[in-house]
């Protein structure tokens, strides 16, 4: 009697098309998870970016005109020359402000992640700037205005209140403060990373603090430090209520306010979206850079 053929398909290629049957209804179980969430940001996300882009191109207000849209390219003609001074204001506040977050938030990191023991508290207490800047604004203007409690230092020093609260100084410290969480988060990630015995071992062989700071730490952080300065830099573009109620009026002058002050007031909604456009690319070519920073210095 001849012995029967064994079978060539083994165990797992017999079940193949159950782990590919299981694998796409995992998948298609996903989708239908993700897919309300989906909804919302197109909805809410895309749909009005794309309106945004469409009413950039139009003249005026008449993107809403019942009569129809008058197309034209003159809004980024108009930015790019009568308005290009204020992009680049907007873009000279939020550098000043991102190095007044790099020279306090740097040290700062180091001290909560080398020598802080509840450095939870401390991290809860960081989030309170987060809470808002129009906050922060008045809380500024509480200080420093006659009646405030910095008011009697700042007449001894001979200083008004007025004008050290409206104007440069005040808007750039107030846009770091709201921001300084993100710079000092982004560096204490990448100082977690270093291990303190290299430290250790700088000042062994006969290193002093700044050195091993500058020659071990800054190094091994930088990318740190860059994702923080670029995130802080990117947020503060968009500033509106400390330049409103803690600037002059050339700090006034910022793209944001701009925005409103054409879009909302002068109803001139195209000249309006292009501007939003531009600050929208410039930040988010930013906040680009600065994830792929964060992604690094979280290996």
């Amino acid at each position: 009697m001849a012995a029967e053929p064994i079978s060539a398909v083994s165990p797992i290629a017999a079940l193949s098309p159950q782990l590919r049957q299981r694998e796409r209804r995992t998948r298609l179980t996903g989708l239908a998870l993700m897919s309300p969430a989906l909804l919302l940001v197109a909805l809410f996300l895309f749909l009005p970016l794309v309106f945004i882009l469409q009413m950039s191109f139009t003249e005026g207000h008449s993107f809403l005109s019942p009569a129809g849209a008058t197309y034209t390219l003159q809004n980024y003609v108009v930015m790019a020359g009568r308005y290009l001074p204020n992009l680049l204001i907007t873009i000279e506040l939020a550098a000043l402000a991102m190095v007044v977050d790099l020279i306090f938030g740097v040290p700062f990191a180091y001290v909560l992640v080398r020598k802080v023991r509840y450095r939870g508290v401390v991290r809860a207490f960081m989030v309170f700037p987060m809470f808002g800047a129009l906050y922060i604004a008045f809380g500024l203007g509480f200080l420093v205005l006659p009646g405030g409690p910095l008011a009697p230092l700042l007449a001894a020093l001979g200083i008004s209140g007025v004008s050290a609260l409206y104007g440069t100084p005040s808007t750039v410290f107030a846009m770091a403060i709201f921001t300084f969480p993100f710079m000092v988060m982004n560096v204490g990630t990448a100082l977690s990373n270093v291990d303190p015995k290299l430290e250790e071992a700088a000042a062994c062989l006969g290193a002093r603090p700044w050195q091993t700071y500058r020659r071990v730490l800054i190094p091994l952080t930088r990318t740190g430090i860059i994702a923080g300065m670029l995130m802080v830099f990117g947020w503060n573009l968009g500033a509106f209520a400390e330049p409103l109620l803690l600037g002059g009026l050339n700090e006034q002058r910022t793209l944001a306010l701009t925005i409103y002050q054409r879009g909302v007031v002068q109803s001139d909604y195209g000249l309006s979206s292009a501007m939003s456009i531009v600050l929208l690319v410039l930040a988010v070519v930013v906040s680009y850079v600065s994830l792929r920073y964060s992604r690094n210095a979280l290996v």
